[in-house]
């Protein structure tokens, strides 16, 4: 049907109908204020339940994650969550305490080695060698763990060696080893002591020698750990230890003679050939020098820590302004020997015998 043929009333009904809510002029034309919208209600606060105070008396207590709620660090299907904090692990603590275990059993067995070792129970071994030498013979020995003692034989050209090996009772004593070198041709007599097992782990082993020479002889001796003491011989002498005082005395030293430790006292109460060369030296430790009123030399002496000693004429002792002192001299004419005394820690004392 055409609109043409809709009557004029029957075609604003549309209109108004589409337009029902909007307001519509009055008849004589005029526009009606639009009524104020009424403001929405303000949302009516939810009671809040009151903060339960805390009693000092009674720590909050957590219980837990709320039933079917997973922690924060869990994992959630394509969401990025951090590593849950770690624990702290007693691993450290327990090596630690594995650690002062095991040093602790560890001392008492060697506390306990060494009350069984001093009370009779240690294992020795005894072994003896002589050589036939000729006059003025030559020994060298090079010992690792234990004395040497030498003294001089009324006469003769017999060099006497006792070696004592000493240990644990659990220690085999063939696990250290003194070979026996001589040799005709150079007049010389050469032991060296030899570790033949050195994974053992509770071995004490060491050697100590009681040697007798002929009056008259060179000697070459030097211990790593131990002391060397030498009585009555005269010649060429060279001692030596890492840790271990040396002493000699009687007998005359001849040549270019040296004692020399690096912890442990020098003591030398003899005499000197002149011309010769005459060094007494320690790191740690005192120097004593004993020699005759007559004996002719040149002396040069100094320690770091300490002080110099000596009633010889024409030896000036030089006191540094902290510590330490020097001195130099000579006595007697020439031709003169030279002597050298020298430590870093520890007095020096040359005096008359």
């Amino acid at each position: 049907m055409n609109t043409q043929d809709i009557p004029v009333k029957d075609q604003d009904t549309p209109f108004l109908e589409e337009h029902k809510g909007q307001s519509a002029l009055p008849e004589n034309g005029a526009r009606q204020p639009e009524p104020v919208a009424a403001r929405p209600a303000a949302p009516q606060a939810r009671p809040s339940t009151p903060t339960p105070s805390l009693s000092p008396e009674r720590p909050p207590v957590w219980t837990g994650y709320p039933p079917g709620a997973p922690p924060p660090w869990a994992w959630q299907p394509g969401v990025y969550m951090p590593y849950p904090p770690r624990r702290p692990s007693h691993l450290p603590w327990v090596v630690l305490m594995l650690v002062l275990l095991f040093l602790l059993i560890g001392g008492g067995l060697v506390a306990l080695f060494g009350v069984f070792g001093f009370t009779g129970y240690a294992t020795t071994s005894t072994e003896a060698q002589t050589f036939t030498m000729s006059t003025y013979p030559t020994l060298v020995l090079n010992n690792d763990t234990g004395s040497i003692h030498v003294r001089a034989a009324p006469s003769g050209n017999v060099i006497s060696i006792q070696a004592t090996k000493h240990g644990n009772p659990w220690s085999n004593l063939n696990d250290i080893r003194a070979t026996y070198t001589p040799n005709t041709a150079t007049n010389t007599v050469t032991v060296n002591v030899d570790w033949v097992n050195t994974t053992s782990f509770f071995t004490a082993l060491s050697v100590d020698f009681d040697v007798t020479v002929p009056p008259a002889a060179v000697l070459q001796l030097k211990t790593n750990t131990g002391s060397i003491d030498v009585s009555g011989v005269s010649g060429q002498m060279t001692l030596s230890s890492n840790t271990g005082s040396l002493q000699v005395s009687g007998g005359t030293v001849k040549g270019n003679t040296a004692l020399t430790t690096n912890t442990g006292s020098v003591t030398f109460n003899g005499a000197i050939t002149e011309g010769g060369t005459y060094t007494f030296t320690t790191d740690t430790g005192s120097v004593n020098v004993t020699l005759p009123a007559e004996s002719v030399f040149h002396v040069d002496a100094s320690t770091d820590t300490g002080s110099i000693n000596t009633n010889f004429p024409g030896v000036v002792v030089q006191h540094r302004e902290v510590t330490g002192a020097g001195a130099h001299g000579d006595v007697g004419g020439s031709p003169q020997a030279t002597i050298t005394l020298r430590t870093s820690t520890g007095s020096i004392n040359l005096y008359q015998g």
